[in-house]
């Protein structure tokens, strides 16, 4: 599932470091900072939003794979997977509860990181 939704996080991080101020990076250069440490101290700090949105687009396309784990990998049993299986062999009253606990879970997640990503402020505009 990673393969598949790798290029989410590579194009937001890209994004990011794109988005960091040469002159920054350079003048730490100028300073005597060696190239790891100005990505360490200058450019991963002012990409990390970017990064965090990588990540959390890879990991909600990787939730959402149902075809390409059905299909080749049964298991392990993701939660589309497991949703697929209840309501085939038991029906809707038995996958209800299952997607029901997927998409709170889901919904705490993506709220978490908008609160923190709005340094504590839900709203932000």
């Amino acid at each position: 599932m990673a393969f598949v939704s790798i290029p989410y996080l590579i194009n937001s991080a890209r994004d990011g470091f794109l988005a960091v101020p040469c002159r920054l990076e350079q003048a730490a250069l100028n300073l005597g900072a060696g190239p790891c440490r100005v990505f360490l101290t200058i450019s991963a700090p002012l990409a990390w939003r970017s990064i965090l949105s990588g990540l959390v687009l890879m990991w909600a396309r990787g939730m959402s794979e149902f075809g390409a784990v059905l299909v080749i990998a049964y298991h392990p049993m993701t939660t589309p997977v497991l949703m697929y299986e209840r309501l085939l062999n038991f029906g809707l009253s038995y996958a209800r509860p299952v997607a029901a606990v997927f998409v709170a879970i889901c919904l705490v997640l993506f709220v978490a990181l908008k609160f923190f990503s709005a340094g504590g402020r839900i709203a932000q505009r």
